[in-house]
């Protein structure tokens, strides 16, 4: 890359050659190479058992949605068939430099490595997507991450991954533009966000969808004070998180999923909130009373789910529109043979 100037790239790779050597691109300080016309990763396809899903009562909600079209002059994409990439992403090698420091797009799929920049930091990355990643394992980025200007997360299929970040800094920029988180199909996921954060200012979307193992959202953990070795945690004291632009929350198929923060999770700003499958759910978050002539945020749940909520005095089922209970219900699975 050039000194002099801005530098653009758009790097796509599906294999290395045998010298280990990263496979080549072009990179310019005058003219801008963008990756493909593409408009954003490719979904998988409905499921073919989709109609049978619908005879049991768990018919699938709205497509999900695909993130907000982004075209970046420093965009990655690794790709299946990309052979020693995982000693080109380790270390100092350059792929993991570049990717590491300068990337400000990235789109990984179909490629079986155990992690993605292992102890790399300080990511320029605003818009990411993760898919059919099997390998990656236990966690996709540590402590050592800061996402400060990351505005989009989209992952799919990631089927060993048990959270997504995990942090023990207090360092409240570390996620202060992420807009929009969309997982789908990460069936041993159990946390997104496990760590000391003091808010996510600019969340405004959280769609998660089919992660089955998945029991918070985000875990805060500011009583654990023999982890955080901090002075200044209260154990009697009851922490909120709150997330001031956050207006849509769509959860789907999340059997095990107990409470989206493991503290008081306020939205002040929510518009809608969608939730099918999600048995054990026992508290959404709380939005307090709005004035005379704003609009209550809409609700779509099930009965069942609905009557086990838990509330209190600033936490009231009046703050939400007059419910709109989903069609679909826990039913037996039907006594048929589907073959197909």
């Amino acid at each position: 890359m050039s000194t002099k100037g801005t530098t653009y790239f758009s790097i796509h790779v599906t294999s290395l050659p045998m010298s280990h050597r990263v496979v080549q691109f072009e990179a310019t300080s005058k003219d801008k190479i963008y990756p493909s016309d593409q408009e954003g990763p490719q979904l998988t396809p409905a499921g073919r058992y989709n109609d049978v899903l619908g005879m049991v009562g768990t018919a699938p909600m709205q497509a999900f949605p695909q993130p907000p079209t982004t075209k970046s002059d420093r965009h990655v994409e690794i790709a299946e068939g990309s052979f020693y990439v995982e000693t080109e992403l380790e270390g100092d090698n350059a792929l993991g430099q570049l990717i590491g420091y300068y990337a400000e797009s990235l789109h990984v799929h179909d490629i079986s490595v155990p992690a993605i920049l292992p102890g790399h930091y300080g990511w320029s990355l605003r818009w990411c997507c993760m898919e059919r990643c099997p390998n990656l394992d236990t966690g996709i980025f540590s402590d050592s991450y800061v996402f400060s200007k990351l505005e989009t997360f989209w992952a799919s299929h990631l089927l060993m991954a048990r959270w997504i970040w995990s942090t023990r800094s207090v360092n409240s920029a570390r996620f202060e533009n992420l807009q929009h988180i969309h997982l789908r199909s990460c069936t041993r996921l159990q946390v997104v966000l496990a760590g000391w954060f003091t808010n996510l200012p600019s969340l405004e979307t959280l769609h998660i969808i089919h992660c089955g193992d998945l029991s918070h959202v985000f875990i805060c953990n500011r009583q654990d004070k023999d982890t955080y070795n901090s002075p200044f945690l209260k154990p009697d004291k009851v922490y909120e998180e709150s997330f001031p632009k956050l207006t849509s929350i769509h959860l789907h198929d999340l059997p095990k999923l107990q409470q989206i923060c493991d503290v008081k999770m306020e939205a002040p700003a929510l518009k809608s909130i969608k939730i099918r499958g999600c048995w054990g759910l026992r508290r959404l978050p709380s939005v307090g009373a709005r004035g005379q002539g704003e609009k209550k945020p809409a609700v779509e749940i099930e009965k069942d789910v609905w009557d086990a909520l838990e509330w209190d005095a600033d936490h009231r089922p009046d703050h939400f529109e007059a419910l709109v209970h989903s069609r679909y219900y826990k039913e037996k699975l039907p006594r048929v043979s589907v073959l197909r």
